[in-house]
């Protein structure tokens, strides 16, 4: 078949001149268009904080950690923000590319210089305290869940801003360590604060290291127990309180360094002279103090519950009167419930009154350890030379945080760092009703949230 020339062109030079535009069409459709059409640009941004989040013209677009990010072309205000504190912001020029963005991205990189402020620093480091926190409640990890970067993060934010000591949350934060996750990254934390000369060891700190090598590297390692004290120092009774001159004791029963066994690790402590309730706080008593603070009635456990004072459980099941005189301990409250009656009774009487420590705790428990394991929320004691219910019936609130590693190391440095880092649940004594001896002792440790609330727990008071 022989194809006629058309308008005096040849069908040869027709054919190559569409088979040119179609190859030039289809080089537009694909190389050019999707730039024309977006109207975007590709950007990365360099930064010297980890964890630092991005806002572009005041909308939040991503954190700084090595993301590509595809943004409109144009001029645009970046702001950024470092643990939830305010880090300044820039001006850039993203680009509108156009060739081949389908097959390449031109990155254009936006440099930013976080500079150190005192508000960036009080934020990094409570993040910093409440994350290590809450993640070392979990002591194991599988894919796909993996342990953040906590200590590496933070300590590349310490050495980049130039902190000058981070002793003291370096060292909280090192009492939280339950895995080997966490230790790897605490090593590589370690190994930039070495670097960068920010403050962070001190003698607690290098006693830890060494059992912390012990647990997770296999170093050697031995425990010495410090066995002082007697057990059952007899207390003297007084309207409804037994009193404990100052004494010093061996609290423990292990010399496992290995969490969680290491709960139960001896630990040697002090306890000044102190007093503590015959028995737990009543029903009756608590109703009282909720007719004068109906902030703390059941009906408004909505609002409690908003506030973090108590959780979903609050009183449930507690029918509270001050008619009738129910001896029976009160249960499903809070820490936060049970300090604020501790409040309350305190400017009530004019004596200080407050929750045990857990050392407070159990010096009283060893002056009633021969006393039988209560299994009933309703006791009936012959024995009125010890505290009652000192073990079973409930578990009891103490006013020690529940810090994992601090009877390794440290016991009394922990208490102290709390009160800076006020973001652990307290330590529980004695068990409950559902318990047994043998599951239970006094040297048992149990944790509960400031707002969690249980059928199974309740508290006593103490004063000087």
């Amino acid at each position: 078949m022989k194809l006629r020339p058309v308008h005096g062109i040849r069908p040869g030079v027709l054919i190559l001149a569409a088979l040119i535009a179609a190859v030039l069409l289809l080089f537009f459709i694909v190389c050019m268009l999707p730039g024309i059409v977006s109207g975007e640009g590709y950007a990365v941004f360099s930064l010297n904080t980890a964890d630092t989040a991005i806002y572009m013209d005041g909308k939040y677009i991503g954190s700084s950690e090595g993301s590509v990010y595809r943004l409109p072309a144009g001029r645009h205000e970046f702001s950024f923000s470092v643990s939830g504190a305010d880090a300044g912001s820039a001006e850039a020029e993203i680009p509108h590319r156009i060739f081949f963005t389908l097959f390449s991205h031109r990155l254009n990189t936006i440099e930013y210089e976080v500079e150190w402020t005192s508000e960036i620093e009080e934020a990094v480091t409570s993040s910093f305290a409440s994350d290590t926190a809450l993640w070392s409640a979990v002591i194991s990890y599988e894919k796909p869940y993996v342990f953040p970067p906590l200590f590496s993060h933070f300590a590349r934010n310490a050495a980049a801003l130039s902190f000058d000591d981070v002793s003291d949350v370096w060292l909280y934060a090192a009492m939280h360590i339950t895995s080997d996750d966490m230790y790897r990254d605490y090593l590589l934390g370690m190994e930039t604060l070495e670097k960068s000369g920010v403050k962070y060891s001190s003698e607690t700190l290098e006693d830890i290291n060494t059992i912390l090598a012990a647990a997770y590297d296999g170093a050697a390692y031995s425990a010495q127990r410090a066995d002082i004290g007697s057990r059952g120092v007899k207390p003297v009774y007084s309207d409804g309180f037994f009193s404990y001159g100052e004494q010093t004791l061996s609290m423990g029963s292990t010399d496992e360094i290995d969490f969680p066994a290491s709960n139960e690790h001896y630990v040697t402590v002090t306890v000044p002279s102190f007093s503590i309730g015959a028995r737990p706080v009543s029903e009756y008593e608590y109703a009282l103090f909720v007719s004068e603070n109906p902030y703390w009635s059941k009906d408004n456990r909505d609002e409690l519950i908003a506030d973090g004072m108590a959780d979903e459980n609050y009183l449930d099941g507690i029918a509270l009167s001050t008619s009738v005189i129910s001896s029976r301990p009160v249960r499903n409250i809070s820490i936060s419930a049970a300090e604020a009656y501790c409040e309350w009774l305190s400017e009530k009487t004019g004596r200080k009154f407050s929750l045990p420590s857990e050392a407070e705790w159990y010096a009283a428990a060893l002056s009633a350890e021969g006393k039988p394991y209560v299994t009933s929320l309703i006791s009936y004691d012959p024995d009125p030379s010890s505290p009652s219910a000192m073990m079973g019936q409930l578990w009891e609130f103490t006013s020690t945080p529940y810090i994992p590693l601090m009877r390794l190391a440290g016991y009394d440095e922990a208490i102290e760092l709390s009160s800076l880092y006020p973001y652990d649940g307290h330590v529980v004594k004695g068990g409950s009703f559902i318990n047994t001896p043998e599951s239970v002792t006094a040297e048992s440790v149990g944790v509960m949230d400031r707002a969690a609330c249980s059928p199974y727990a309740g508290f006593r008071v103490r004063t000087e």
